[in-house]
């Protein structure tokens, strides 16, 4: 702290003696402290990327697979719905006897060409299978009664994938990755209804090219394997089939389509493997 003391002074008087004031001036110099930016034990664990243009995501990269490496793993994802689970259904209707069941497995294989950025290959093998053993409906004048339906897919796949990983702590042990697919699969499905001679069926063979965004959580549970969750939000598909029914009548019909919107029925739990 310094004081200055200027010229200028005033006199008052104060019973018989004189008081003479002088205006002083304090320069305050006040020092605030600005902590320092404190960096990562390892910082050669940093990936660091320019940002587009001038938007910076502000958005730190740990390297979570390193360069060089293949990862190896497979991923499950397992559905099973039973009415005699479901008191909603109970509530709504009577006599209802129904299941469905979904499962899919795809082991893949990847290879790391820079750090967090793998391609590999997935194989995949998934089955659908459901029916309506008995399912009635009496609202006032509507009386609806279905029995004896089936229904089973069985597809395989092959797809090349494109995974870019961000790591969230400077140890490895989380991170987030979006996964591009670009893939075939073929299969057959089969609808039928009835039982015995009244047995009416539809069997369709189905190909398919899709195109599939699907992000994910992986997290390392102990060194080299981790578990990850990820799930569909977006896709693309194009479609051809070939019908036959039970009659011996025969089609074919072509369809694309494009989803964005998570799909219950592609979420996939799995374990990686990172040598």
């Amino acid at each position: 702290m310094k004081a200055q003391t200027p010229e200028d002074s005033m006199a008052a008087g104060r019973g018989d003696s004189l008081v003479r004031y002088k205006l002083v001036v304090v320069h305050d110099t006040v020092y605030v402290p600005i902590p320092e930016a404190k960096m990562p034990v390892d910082s050669s664990r940093i990936i660091y990327a320019k940002p587009i243009g001038r938007y910076d995501r502000g958005i730190t990269n740990y390297r979570f697979i390193p360069k060089h490496k293949w990862i190896g793993g497979v991923t499950i994802s397992v559905f099973n719905f039973e009415s005699d689970n479901s008191r909603l259904l109970f509530s709504l209707l009577k006599d209802i006897d129904l299941n469905l069941r979904t499962l899919s497995v795809k082991p893949f294989v990847g290879y790391a060409i820079k750090d967090n950025t793998v391609i590999g290959v997935k194989l995949g093998y998934s089955r659908i299978s459901g029916g309506i053993n008995n399912l009635s409906l009496n609202i006032e004048d509507l009386d609806v009664s279905l029995k004896d339906i089936k229904y089973t897919d069985d597809s395989y796949s092959f797809s090349v994938f494109h995974r870019s990983y961000i790591g969230l702590d400077p140890k490895g042990l989380f991170g987030l990755f979006n996964e591009t697919t670009l893939g075939y699969s073929t299969g057959s499905t089969r609808f039928s209804r009835g039982t015995g001679e009244s047995l009416k069926y539809t069997d369709t063979s189905i190909n398919q090219l899709n195109v599939g965004i699907n992000p994910g959580i992986a997290i390392s549970i102990m060194p080299n394997v981790g578990a990850e969750v990820s799930f569909g939000v977006a896709g693309f598909t194009y479609n051809w089939e070939k019908q036959k029914k039970s009659s011996g009548e025969v089609g074919k019909r072509t369809n694309s389509g494009a989803n964005f919107k998570i799909n219950l029925f592609n979420i996939n739990i799995g374990i990686t493997v990172c040598i």
